[in-house]
């Protein structure tokens, strides 16, 4: 497999959509703790935490490659292993498309025939779940103030089994 492709039609509208790709405590909550920065642009970097798990490791590295707000942001994804050594580096891109009943979100997973099989057959069934059902919890967190959306939080996360981490630093959370 070369490429995984998912897609999902959210009720709601495109700039709520684009906040929970690009605010650091949403993205905790539906996908991995993080250090996403508060005003990405092309060129940041940034990773994902989790506690250590065999064969997988603990921590993926990326760098925001494009940024198109709010229709297309492009990272690339380099999962390392529990020594610290990359598994591979793969592009993620995010397309998100007005549609008159909310938004078409669409994630391309580039380049997974860099990782080991467990790891593409982890990430086919893992990403259908963060869109699938986590996503859509996260997405009804977010208030609009002033016109701007505002991220108020889910307890507990729905993604627990990260949000239990004893290795990942308490600033990736928030």
């Amino acid at each position: 497999m070369k490429m995984l492709v998912k897609e999902t039609l959210l009720p709601h509208p495109q700039e709520l959509v684009w906040a929970s790709l690009t605010r650091g405590p949403a993205l905790a909550q539906w996908l991995m703790p993080n250090n996403f920065p508060e005003h990405p642009l092309v060129g940041d970097k940034f990773e994902f935490r989790m506690d250590p798990v065999p064969l997988i490791g603990s921590t993926v590295k990326c760098e925001i490659l494009e940024l198109d707000p709010p229709y297309k942001m492009v990272w690339s994804w380099t999962g390392m292993n529990n020594r610290g050594a990359p598994q591979g580096t793969q592009r993620i891109e995010w397309t998100l498309v007005a549609k008159e009943a909310g938004t078409q979100l669409i994630m391309h997973q580039r380049d997974m025939n860099t990782l080991p099989w467990i790891m593409r057959t982890m990430m086919t069934m893992g990403w259908g779940t963060m869109l699938g059902r986590w996503l859509p919890i996260v997405l009804h967190a977010f208030i609009q103030h002033d016109g701007a959306w505002e991220y108020q939080g889910v307890q507990p996360a729905p993604n627990r089994s990260h949000h239990s981490a004893k290795t990942v630093p308490a600033s990736y959370f928030n």
